[in-house]
């Protein structure tokens, strides 16, 4: 497997593509399911602390086996499947504690997984050795937009043939790293199964809308971007964004009247996971009972960072549960 890790610098708009949703992971505290994302909760913490690498796992196992049984091509079932993860703190608690516990019982008594579980490359490096997942795989580092980000990488290398499937998450932790003013740190992990779009495929489908600097142009025109680029106007928006930045939820509001989800609001601040949040949220919102072959609402999925923004599109074909 080939590892690569990238910054969230992000310049040109992503490629026009759709890819499919085949199977979907979701764990966090108070959220069970897709249903859980779409109701505010207050608990932010598991009642029994976790590294960062277990929650990608538990999310990953739970969105490859709902893609088993959707698509007999699904991870382990042959074909070439690709990891991309977002990380947020991944395992900085448990590289100070063994920092702290070198000195007092010596390197011989300090377990070596430990040291591995500290490297910010944890999460996707456990996932695609547990399922045996022949790469590539990618890290993806950053705020909020780093999770978006690796939902664009994971369509682009759908779209370039480099794999038949991309198992894509995020994942945090809590952690003083990310206590910050105003923000409310949360943990767990997300994960969603991709694989190339096929037009009688039905369920959920996701398209890359525009990857750019807000830093040049400010959040106003990346919003205006954006809903340019939409096939229709959206029937819902989410956001995943600082708690302090209130520029986008504004400039959301100005510009377009659709509802407006916040995920640091529902879910807590999941750092470089929340743009992941952002998108399997906005799939939630897809999946309301319907008449079948009716088109689903249009979501725009949208992910900020410090001067960097990401805007995902989810439609469904069809409604129903997934």
């Amino acid at each position: 497997m080939t590892s690569e890790t990238v910054r969230t610098v992000l310049r040109v708009p992503a490629r026009r593509t759709v890819v499919a949703v085949a199977g979907l992971g979701v764990r966090l505290p108070g959220a069970a399911g897709l249903s859980g994302l779409l109701v505010p909760s207050a608990l932010r913490r598991f009642a029994h602390e976790a590294p960062e690498h277990e929650y990608a796992l538990a999310a990953a196992t739970d969105a490859v086996a709902a893609a088993s049984t959707r698509t007999p091509g699904a991870p382990g079932a042959g074909g070439s499947t690709a990891t991309v993860w977002a990380s947020s703190t991944a395992g900085l608690a448990a590289y100070a504690q063994t920092c702290a516990d070198i000195p007092e019982f010596g390197p011989g008594l300090v377990s070596p997984r430990r040291t591995a579980h500290s490297a910010f490359t944890a999460p996707v490096t456990a996932v695609s050795v547990r399922f045996g997942l022949d790469g590539p795989y990618l890290n993806v580092t950053g705020e909020q937009d780093a999770g978006a980000h690796a939902v664009t990488e994971a369509v682009r290398m759908l779209t370039q043939g480099r794999c038949e499937r991309v198992v894509v998450g995020g994942s945090a932790d809590t952690s003083t790293w990310r206590s910050c003013p105003g923000g409310d740190p949360a943990e767990g992990a997300l994960c969603a199964v991709l694989q190339r779009h096929t037009p009688d495929g039905g369920g959920a489908t996701v398209r890359p809308v525009l990857r750019a600097r807000t830093a040049r142009d400010g959040v106003d025109a990346f919003v205006r971007s954006c809903l340019e680029r939409l096939d229709g106007p959206p029937d819902h928006l989410v956001l995943s964004a600082p708690a302090t930045d209130s520029r986008a939820a504004g400039a959301l509001a100005l510009l377009c009247d659709a509802p407006l989800l916040r995920v640091e609001e529902r879910l807590g601040d999941l750092g470089a996971a929340g743009g992941v949040a952002a998108m399997v949220t906005a799939v939630a919102l897809t999946a309301a009972p319907g008449p079948l072959e009716q088109p689903g609402p249009r979501v725009l999925a949208l992910a900020l960072g410090s001067g960097n923004a990401v805007a995902v599109e989810v439609t469904s074909r069809r409604k129903g549960p997934r």
